[in-house]
């Protein structure tokens, strides 16, 4: 099997992740990686608005909740990640939330979901933790781009992927504004499953 993205991202730093989580990111050529569990969803009601119009544009979970079932789905194709992320709360509500990764240089990502938008991550590997940490958002129109630092929207977003064993792992995404604090956070233990 061809190389996988997150393998070439971060050279030979792919062999400091634990089993669990190279599984789920060795993919290609057709196969997919499925992760299922249970999140919480946070934000301060008051940012409401913001969190709504970024999910307008294909980004975030809009609703808030405590015990939120969650299956992540990711496929490769052509260097491209894609990921798949469908939230089914309590009361039945289902929320989607799509976004492509591309590779940008060593240790680096973009992020893309809809209408041009993007985020730029760094990534790296300490003590066994895959982590991404927002490098800057941006918009994107033909060769026009235009830059949009994290503190114009909800922050710095640092996301890290811990193994706690040798099927399941542990997500903590968290966004935290310079003068806000943490303004959007979601967070849960999930388990590989092979779909």
């Amino acid at each position: 099997m061809a190389i996988s993205l997150m393998e070439r991202v971060l050279g030979d730093d792919w062999h400091k992740l634990p089993a669990v989580i190279q599984k789920h990111y060795r993919i290609g050529g057709g196969r997919q990686s499925r992760l299922q569990g249970t999140m919480a969803i946070t934000y301060p009601g008051y940012l409401y608005p913001l969190v709504w119009l970024i999910h307008l544009f294909g980004g975030l979970i809009l609703w808030r909740g405590s015990a939120v079932r969650a299956e992540v789905d990711k496929s490769a194709d052509g260097g491209i990640l894609h990921w798949r992320r469908t939230m089914t709360y309590p009361d039945g509500r289902i929320d989607c939330f799509l976004s492509q990764m591309h590779y940008a240089a060593a240790h680096e990502l973009i992020e893309t979901i809809g209408f041009g938008f993007g985020l730029r991550l760094t990534v790296g590997v300490s003590n066994g933790d895959l982590l991404y940490r927002g490098n800057g958002h941006f918009w994107q129109c033909g060769n026009l781009q235009i830059n949009i630092p994290d503190w114009l929207l909800l922050g710095t977003a640092t996301i890290s992927e811990q193994a706690v064993s040798e099927d399941c792992i542990y997500l903590d995404f968290t966004l935290n504004h310079p003068l806000w604090g943490v303004t959007y956070a979601y967070r849960g233990n999930f388990r590989y499953v092979n779909p």
